[in-house]
């Protein structure tokens, strides 16, 4: 099973689950009380006690962006190495 079908299995499925790791994780941006709090949290608090909001809403996108970031290329060299040869 380890050897021909979880292959087979895994080309097909890489690219859906590489859409269901990227819509967690922006989800998760998107309600604070799954995910992240101490990040948004802190920001919060500098942007009230600095009162620069988009500098430091800027950082909070930027993590964001980044953990994609990794998130894709993570997956797409998963895709690339059980991709067949020939394909």
């Amino acid at each position: 099973m380890t050897l021909i079908m979880l292959p087979q299995a895994m080309r097909v499925a890489i690219r859906p689950l590489t859409n269901q790791f990227l819509n967690l994780t922006k989800n998760s941006s998107l309600a604070v009380a799954i995910a992240y709090p101490e990040m948004v949290l802190i920001g919060s608090t500098i942007i009230n006690g600095v009162g620069h909001a988009v500098p430091m809403f800027i950082l909070i996108f930027a993590t964001y962006l980044v953990m994609s970031l990794i998130i894709s290329v993570v997956m797409n060299t998963l895709n690339n190495r059980v991709h067949l040869a020939g394909r």
